[in-house]
């Protein structure tokens, strides 16, 4: 590496390399594992997903090749079918075995560091406002009711689309999932997590007619807000907009 390797990210890439010589070494620190899941209290809102059909039809390839980030979206609401959709395609659980449940987008070390949040503006038979996805009940959980859509373009540079989609996903991570095991180099797959389940999401709204558009580009302090999660146990990684097109039934 060049001079610039004295930066805080060539440093960071630097020191969490693997190494033949300190691949075994014993850790200079121990951290605490976090829960799988996280909880919110009894009295917290929830509303349940419909079971996501294993009949829906769309070609892989077509969906490969016709994937592309889209930003212009009607007013019309996506039902709440085709959300759970998105969420089941991108973070549901897909498969169960010994007491353990694997879900469509790959994880390191099946940890599952990565939350999803929807910030709902316009979906058939939702509320407007933060919800969180509860991945075991498959079912939302209300962080925050009301019209976010300010909120997220400012959060989001001033990003129009972020406020005319119909729903924009979160993801978020808790380091605490993946520390105890990976130590510093958790940081590494906690971006690429974040981007298995984006990817997911994306093929899933091209299969079902939707457009979509990562967004990595916002005031983290901002989307932290909105979720309501504290930086030192929960940071904002990635956004999504999702909504209709113009065109689309």
């Amino acid at each position: 590496m060049d001079k610039s390797a004295s930066d805080i990210g060539f440093q960071y890439l630097r020191e969490t390399r693997y190494m033949r010589d300190n691949l075994r070494a014993e850790p200079l620190v121990h951290y605490p594992r976090s829960p799988l899941y996280k909880t919110y209290p009894p009295e917290t809102r929830r509303l349940k997903l419909p079971a996501v059909p294993q009949t829906f039809q769309a070609d892989f390839w077509r969906c490969v090749h016709q994937r592309r980030s889209l930003r212009d979206y009607t007013a019309d609401p996506i039902t709440q079918e085709q959300l759970a959709a998105l969420l089941w395609a991108s973070q549901g659980i897909t498969a169960s075995q010994q007491n353990f449940a694997y879900r469509a987008a790959p994880s390191a070390g099946a940890l599952y560091p990565v939350e999803t949040y929807v910030v709902v503006h316009r979906v058939e038979e939702i509320p407007p406002g933060v919800w969180h996805f509860q991945v075991p009940e498959f079912s939302l959980e209300m962080v925050t009711p009301g019209d976010f859509r300010r909120s997220i373009v400012l959060a989001g540079l001033n990003q129009q689309f972020l406020g005319t989609a119909a729903v924009v996903f979160i993801w978020t991570g808790i380091l605490g999932r993946s520390l105890w095991k990976y130590r510093q180099r958790a940081v590494r797959y906690l971006f690429l997590d974040a981007g298995h389940v984006c990817g997911n999401l994306q093929l899933a709204a091209t299969a079902l007619g939707l457009g979509c558009c990562p967004v990595a580009a916002f005031f983290d302090d901002e989307v932290e807000n909105i979720v309501h999660v504290k930086p030192e146990e929960e940071i904002a990684v990635y956004l999504a907009a999702v909504g209709r097109l113009a065109g689309k039934v």
